[in-house]
C-alpha cells in the first residue's frame, strides 16, 4: 500500500490502515528517536507518542506523499523536547544487537570506536546531533532534513558542515579533514 492510500484511510479513521502504518515505520522511528535522546526505552516511547500524534492529527496532513516527513517532524520535535528534560550518555550496548563472525580483538575495538564515536554526536548541541542522525542514520537528503526540521536548506547545511567539524575535533587525528563520519 502506498503512503498516499495509507493517508487516505487513516483520514478515513481506517483501524487497519494505522497498523499498516505502524509495522511501516516502527523501526525507522524507534531507531531515529533512540539515536537523537541516546535511550532505546525513551526511543520506544517517543515512537509511541509520534504515532498517537498522528493518529491524532493525520487530519492535518495535506500532501500524503510527505507521510515519512511529516511523522519525522512529529518525532524530532518530541525528541527535542525529552533530549532537553533528561541529558545523559547514550547506551551504545542497547543500540546494537547481535554479532559478526569477527575475532574478539576486532569485536572489542570495532565497539570501542563506536563508543567513540557515539560519545562525539551524544555531546553534539540537540540540532546539530539529529542533523547528524537524520543525514547518515536514516540516509535523507540535505532537501529531506530540512523540510522535517523547518528550516533553510542552508541551515542543514551549516549545522551538516559544523557538526563534523566537532565530530572530526572530538575524535582527534583518526578522522583525516577530508574524510565522512564512518557508517556503522
Amino acid at each position: 500500500m502506498t503512503d498516499e492510500e495509507l493517508v487516505r484511510r487513516l483520514q478515513a479513521g481506517d483501524p487497519v490502515a494505522f497498523e499498516t502504518l505502524y509495522e511501516q515505520y516502527q523501526n525507522l522511528i524507534v531507531r531515529t528517536a533512540a539515536l537523537i535522546t541516546g535511550s532505546r526505552q525513551e526511543g520506544e516511547d517517543l515512537a509511541q507518542e509520534c504515532f498517537l500524534r498522528c493518529w491524532q492529527q493525520i487530519g492535518t496532513l495535506r500532501d500524503p506523499t510527505r507521510l515519512k516527513s511529516w511523522l519525522l517532524t512529529i518525532l524530532t520535535r518530541s525528541a527535542w523536547r525529552a533530549d532537553q528534560k533528561r541529558k545523559r550518555e547514550m547506551p551504545v550496548e542497547e543500540l546494537w544487537e547481535g554479532e559478526t563472525g569477527e575475532s574478539s580483538l576486532d569485536a572489542v575495538l570495532r565497539r570501542e570506536d563506536e563508543r567513540q564515536l557515539y560519545r562525539a554526536i551524544r555531546a553534539l548541541p540537540d540540532k546539530q546531533r539529529t542533523i547528524i542522525v537524520l543525514y547518515y542514520f536514516n540516509d535523507l537528503s540535505v532537501r529531506e532534513i530540512a523540510r522535517i526540521t523547518g528550516r533553510l536548506e542552508g541551515t542543514v547545511k551549516s549545522r551538516l558542515f559544523s557538526a563534523r567539524r566537532a565530530l572530526r575535533s572530538a575524535l582527534g587525528d583518526e578522522y583525516e579533514t577530508g574524510q565522512e563520519v564512518p557508517d556503522l
